[in-house]
């Protein structure tokens, strides 16, 4: 259902370029950079929702059969426990909310030097969200 959504958006996205490449108007470029935020952001919750869906299967019930002469050994996610589940949740989650934070930066305007800092700060906190969820490999 997420992902009909997300077509919907996609046919919108594709009149508005339509739109844009007839007019050319500044409100109609800034709606569709909105709408295709909004595209990513609707992607990624169905992803979010396959990854729990299809982990919760391996991790309970079976490995999922996949293609014949696939080299995934019948493990799409590699999911050994609750934990690398979390984990691969938590990263697409965090992807979702860097693009709702791309999106509310889109719709503001700052009013003074300290809506600057204080964007300035989000970003940063987001770069070391980033940074910690990186995976580290262990050196032996």
């Amino acid at each position: 259902m997420v992902f009909v959504a997300g077509l919907k958006d996609l046919l919108h996205m594709l009149h508005l370029i339509v739109d844009y490449t007839e007019i050319g108007t500044m409100s109609i470029r800034n709606e569709l950079v909105l709408v295709v935020i909004e595209i990513l952001d609707t992607f990624l919750l169905g992803a979010v929702l396959l990854i729990f869906a299809f982990g919760l299967y391996e991790l309970f019930i079976s490995n999922l059969k996949v293609a014949n002469g696939s080299d995934s050994e019948g493990k799409i996610l590699n999911i050994s426990s609750i934990e690398s589940l979390k984990t691969k949740l938590g990263k697409v989650i965090l992807m979702m909310l860097i693009i709702k934070l791309f999106a509310y930066f889109s719709k503001i305007e700052p009013e003074s030097a300290l809506d600057l800092v204080y964007m300035s700060v989000s970003v940063v906190l987001v770069a070391l969200a980033l940074m910690l969820t990186k995976s580290r490999k262990k050196t032996s």
